[in-house]
């Protein structure tokens, strides 16, 4: 069997060049591009020469995990602090996640193609036997669905950062639920803050009377909006606010609209973005 050095060494180089790129992702930990591109070209070499070396299988293990860590040590220029040594350990952990995670999927695969022995080398199946279009193929795709959860993974915890413990409070009733403080929300209406609830909230908070627009007109009032279909009207209902977790307990007295926008989100308010700064400057 014949091998070809320069394919081995460019295909190992983009292998941990994009697994080092996906753990400083996961991680959220910058490097510069030429130490990420360095520590590539050293994971490169080191797959060439690695066969060369004819370990047994406990020193070769030994070797191969401690070049991993050597190439995550490269991508950092320092590590003095905790804090850098934590970031450094996280991007570590990441590479060997990936390295292993695509490595059996990739096995795993694939694997159901490879039958009788002549397939087998001591009993274990290796991606060499795999052609190199079909790894290169798997691992674009192993790197796209990464990618796609880790921003997914980071998004939501974004949101999360935004989102507090909110009580409601209108005549007798007391409802507690989460409230997204949202950047856009920018709505008020005759200077008081509205804030927008799930339909399933509103209609704990105020009843099938309420909402259906019985019992003498109990809507507070209305505000006009534009959306892609044009100008309508929606209803505002006023009641009580307590936002927790930003200091000393307050109420606020704001208006609530029906929103259909926040069916199965881990939120069910959207809060607006100023009712924290007013409340914060109403106390100076």
């Amino acid at each position: 069997m014949e091998i070809y050095i320069e394919y081995a060494f460019l295909e190992n180089f983009i292998f941990d060049g994009v697994l080092l790129w996906l753990a400083l992702k996961a991680a959220k930990v910058t490097a510069t591009k030429r130490r990420l591109f360095l520590s590539a070209l050293l994971g490169g070499a080191f797959a060439v020469l690695f066969p060369l070396l004819r370990l047994s299988g406990f020193y070769s293990t030994i070797l191969k995990l401690s070049f991993g860590l050597l190439l995550c040590l490269f991508l950092f220029p320092r590590l003095k602090t905790k804090k850098e040594w934590g970031r450094y350990a996280l991007t570590a952990f990441f590479f060997f996640a990936f390295s292993f995670g695509f490595g059996g999927s990739l096995l795993g695969v694939y694997g159901f193609s490879f039958s009788g022995n002549d397939e087998m080398q001591g009993g274990e199946l290796s991606l060499r036997k795999i052609s190199h279009f079909a790894v290169f193929l798997g691992f674009v795709c192993l790197t796209l669905i990464t990618l796609y959860f880790v921003r997914r993974v980071y998004a939501r915890r974004q949101i999360m950062r935004e989102v507090y413990d909110c009580r409601i409070f209108k005549g007798d009733r007391t409802i507690a639920a989460k409230g997204f403080l949202d950047s856009g929300n920018l709505a008020f209406h005759q200077g008081i803050p509205v804030c927008f609830l799930s339909p399933d909230l509103l209609y704990e908070l105020c009843g099938d009377e309420l909402l259906l627009g019985k019992a003498g007109g109990q809507v507070c009032d209305e505000m006009e909006i534009t959306t892609v279909n044009g100008r309508s009207k929606i209803p505002l209902y006023r009641a009580e606010l307590t936002v927790l977790g930003i200091g000393d307990e307050w109420r606020k007295s704001v208006y609530f609209a029906p929103s259909g926008n926040m069916i199965a989100r881990e939120y069910k308010i959207l809060l607006n973005a100023r009712i924290l700064e007013k409340q914060s400057g109403e106390g100076t």
